[in-house]
């Protein structure tokens, strides 16, 4: 079994994981508006819901710190909790 989506295409892995990850940040900030709670969350709880499809940790960390680089939508602490930025609120509002 392979530790991730596609076998033979890792571009197609990157954007679907890039997808899921938005998905289900913003879907906990929308969470958050409605509900209140944690406006940071777990790395782990993250990819157990959002993309636990991927198995290989090391491609999943190297693909999401590229993107958090490059979109600045999001932030990861140094005890791996993650939350969006103004930047990443603005994304999800844009997207609903």
């Amino acid at each position: 079994m392979s530790d991730r989506i596609s076998i033979d295409d890792p571009e197609k892995d990157k954007n679907t994981l890039r997808d899921n990850l938005m998905d289900e940040l913003c879907k906990r900030h929308q969470n958050f508006e409605k509900n209140g709670g944690d406006l940071q969350w777990s790395f782990m709880d993250v990819w157990q819901s959002g993309f636990s499809g991927f198995t290989d940790r090391e491609f999943v960390e190297e693909v999401i710190e590229e993107y958090r680089d490059d979109s600045k939508y999001f932030e990861i602490d140094d005890n791996d909790m993650m939350g969006l930025t103004e930047r990443g609120i603005k994304y999800c509002k844009e997207r609903q």
